[in-house]
């Protein structure tokens, strides 16, 4: 009898568990680009809550150190900036974006971003894009101080142009979202 007790106590602990629903978000993945040299993707990603659609530039990982040299630590906090509520705001957002190429090295901007585990949070916060161009590539790096040391994360010029174009081109096979 002990043990019919203790299987229907099991049986029924595992049953309401998977009933549980899941809060995980769900990523639609919009357009993605991978980083030759180091593997790493960076992606335009749609994250719909409650039947509205939000597009995220999502930057990955960020490292840890100074603006040049970084360690890549925490494969957990991902950087994830805004771009919209449709793509016609996404894609808005990622041109004025692109124009910082075009200034000179080290000019800064301050836009927000969400610097969460895994997915974007609500509570925004100031990121630095700043103009970055080493020897023969051209990149935004987005920097967020923290406690005396910054975390680093950067999109060259090819990656972001790829993005744009796979964004505007999702816009016109998706008429709807606009």
């Amino acid at each position: 009898m002990k043990k019919a007790i203790i299987l229907f106590v099991a049986l029924f602990c595992a049953a309401g568990l998977l009933a549980q629903t899941s809060k995980l978000p769900t990523v639609i993945d919009i357009v993605s680009v991978e980083d030759e040299n180091t593997g790493d993707s960076v992606e335009i990603v749609n994250i719909p809550v409650e039947g509205d659609n939000y597009y995220w530039l999502h930057l990955g990982e960020m490292g840890i150190g100074d603006r040049t040299v970084q360690i890549n630590l925490d494969p957990v906090y991902q950087l994830y900036i805004p771009l919209g509520e449709n793509i016609t705001g996404a894609v808005a957002t990622m041109e004025e974006l692109k124009t910082l190429f075009k200034e000179p090295n080290g000019t800064t901007r301050e836009i927000q971003g969400s610097f969460k585990p895994f997915f974007p949070g609500e509570n925004l916060e100031t990121v630095k894009a700043i103009k970055y161009k080493p020897l023969l590539t051209n990149q935004i790096q987005f920097v967020i101080e923290r406690d005396g040391y910054l975390r680093v994360t950067y999109i060259s010029k090819s990656d972001f142009d790829s993005l744009l174009r796979g964004l505007k081109l999702h816009g016109k096979l998706h008429p709807s979202e606009k």
